[in-house]
């Protein structure tokens, strides 16, 4: 059954998810259940156990089992990139299935959906450049979040590692 989960396609939600978990992680600063990160990012638990499953493969968290269980970061957000997200969630050709329609018999079509088709590869190359630029933690400094009752900044959130450090 694990071998069948894993061939679920990821959809481009499966991303958003992914990262709206990842920097939640990286803001709530500890071990975080899914049914917590469920409900901080707005988002069906069944949807988010499946991608935390691709992140954990991936190695960009690591799950711990059990009633005190939960999920954390395997490594700085410095480290993570947006492009390693990307990478782990393993989207599937999310723009070119739908978007042309391979007809076997029409020789203009089969040409049209080739030419497209390599320019959505290109496109996602260079997406994938820009989002090599950008960390997990670099994203996270724009946003603000709630923790336990109080409201995270920038400059909360560089006190609060320095003093974890």
């Amino acid at each position: 059954m694990n071998s069948e989960k894993r061939l679920r396609t990821a959809t481009p939600r499966w991303l958003g998810v992914a990262v709206k978990a990842l920097v939640y992680l990286e803001k709530h600063g500890e071990l975080c259940a899914s049914g917590s990160i469920a409900r901080s990012i707005d988002c069906e638990v069944t949807l988010v156990r499946r991608v935390l499953t691709r992140l954990v493969q991936a190695e960009l968290i690591a799950a711990r089992e059990g009633r005190e269980g939960g999920y954390v970061l395997t490594r700085s957000a410095d480290h993570i990139t947006l492009a390693d997200i990307y990478h782990a969630i393993e989207i599937c050709d999310p723009i070119f299935p739908g978007m042309m329609h391979e007809s076997e018999t029409n020789p203009f079509c089969e040409e049209l959906a080739t030419a497209v088709s390599e320019i959505v590869v290109e496109s996602e190359r260079r997406m994938l450049e820009v989002w090599e630029s950008h960390t997990l933690a670099s994203l996270a400094k724009r946003t603000t979040l709630v923790v336990g009752g109080s409201s995270h900044s920038e400059g909360e959130d560089a006190k609060a590692s320095s003093k974890e450090d």
